[in-house]
């Protein structure tokens, strides 16, 4: 058997998801407290692999969710209350990807350690070995980026961040992604979760850990849907501040804007990313579908991944691979 810890995943997981290590129940987890990020490796020579989690949420909430694929074939999810998940594979090479998957807006994962932690995984012979590096796409943004309430209005079970358009656009374009993405979030409204402003979520994983940016090839910023009811002064000036800050935080990469799918402050958005030299992604023709009239359903994702992926294609350097 042989086991890979936390300081062993982390060199792994810093391309795909902001993670940290840290203790959690005095266990040294592989840590991250955003819906999304993941960890994607190649296994050669094993027939099993254990992942060993930490049911981590909150005492009133349901458990939290792992999703896994592998060799890019459908994700199949896990609860994190069954403590070890096992995979069957055949001992040739694979990849496998593990994605944090669902957590309700009750969990305090800005103060109260309730984010979604990995122990160790383990396989039974062979070895774990990076995956090949793909180019990188930052996204910015809120539950919709996140991945909440895909499948219905049952939290954990029905979010869907492997499948959301994030996920979908990602796949198309055959890139890694980090999500930086909290429900309720905005340039003005504070996210659940104990989470603060974007501009305050942006360089932390929590109130404890700082998040060393990463240095994408393409970063794509979401937000505003949830700041609708503040006054249109009030946003410009906060999502204006907002633009620089993602600008500067991630120098070397082009910033693509979006049009909130309900297309809130649309023209105060398109204004601000003109101002900054953005491309904006127009979102109002796309086809979209709801769960709720705001969060996309599976139909919906799907439709508005293949058309961002359209959108993003001629801007990400795939060339840049780091």
């Amino acid at each position: 058997m042989k086991k890979y810890i936390p300081k062993d995943l982390i060199k792994l997981a810093s391309r795909t998801g902001r993670w940290t290590v840290k203790k959690i129940n005095d266990i040294t987890a592989l840590y991250t407290t955003n819906l999304g990020s993941y960890l994607r490796f190649k296994v050669q020579g094993a027939t099993k692999c254990y992942v060993e989690v930490i049911a981590n949420q909150n005492f009133l909430s349901p458990s939290q969710i792992f999703a896994i694929r592998i060799d890019n074939g459908n994700w199949h999810r896990y609860q994190a209350a069954l403590g070890k998940i096992a995979i069957s594979v055949s001992p040739e090479s694979h990849i496998i990807e593990i994605m944090t998957a669902g957590n309700t807006d009750i969990d305090e994962v800005w103060t109260g350690n309730e984010g979604f932690a990995i122990k160790k995984i383990i396989l039974n012979q062979g070895n774990l070995l990076p995956a090949s590096k793909r180019s990188i796409i930052n996204f910015i943004g809120d539950s919709i980026t996140a991945g909440c309430w895909v499948a219905g209005d049952h939290p954990s079970f029905d979010y869907r961040p492997e499948k959301n358009y994030a996920a979908i656009s990602a796949d198309i374009l055959n890139a890694d992604s980090v999500r930086i993405a909290y429900s309720a979030g905005g340039v003005l409204r504070s996210a659940t979760g104990g989470v603060p402003t974007a501009d305050k979520f942006l360089a932390r994983i929590d109130a404890q850990d700082l998040w060393t940016p990463n240095n994408p090839d393409l970063t794509v910023l979401n937000l505003g849907v949830n700041d609708r009811r503040f006054p249109a002064k009030q946003f410009i000036a906060a999502f204006d501040l907002f633009v620089q800050q993602v600008k500067l935080t991630f120098p070397n990469a082009p910033l693509a804007i979006m049009i909130p799918f309900s297309q809130t402050f649309a023209q105060e958005i398109r204004t601000i990313a003109a101002n900054h030299q953005c491309p904006i992604i127009e979102t109002n023709s796309w086809k979209h579908s709801f769960t709720d009239g705001l969060h996309p359903d599976q139909l919906g994702a799907i439709a508005e991944g293949k058309m961002l992926a359209k959108a993003l294609s001629p801007l990400l350097h795939k060339s840049s691979v780091q």
